[in-house]
């Protein structure tokens, strides 16, 4: 019974990790996609209009490239406004206790219903 219940629960954690919501206290929600890359999104908050996070590496090798997208998206699942910004260059090194930061500037405040979705890709923007 007890290994059951533990494999069940393994199999919904591992569900959910790739894409995980993350409210804030402005009651706004983060919708989080690391693509399987060894990292995690963490500290996500709103501060204004400024979306501002962590991003650190799992495991001991360095994360030579990559960038964060997002994506405003309304409560119908609507793009209103998307981009990419780089991160400071913490998870690049190895300083595996040290978090990468990144903030991004919305073109407009979020509205009661949408979510920012973040999407950390492990190569350079193209």
């Amino acid at each position: 019974m007890f290994k059951t219940t533990l494999l069940a629960a393994s199999v919904l954690l591992g569900m959910t990790a790739c894409a995980t919501p993350v409210p804030d206290t402005a009651n706004n929600t983060f919708i989080t996609d690391t693509q399987s890359a060894p990292v995690a999104f963490q500290s996500l908050r709103m501060e204004g209009q400024m979306v501002k996070g962590q991003i650190r590496r799992l495991g001991r090798e360095p994360v030579h490239f990559g960038h964060v997208d997002y994506a405003v998206v309304d409560s119908q699942g609507n793009i209103k406004e998307t981009g990419w910004v780089e991160h400071s260059g913490a998870i690049r090194l190895r300083h595996p206790r040290t978090p990468s930061l990144f903030s991004i500037p919305l073109k407009q405040p979020l509205k009661t219903g949408e979510r920012v979705q973040l999407t950390y890709h492990r190569k350079h923007h193209s």
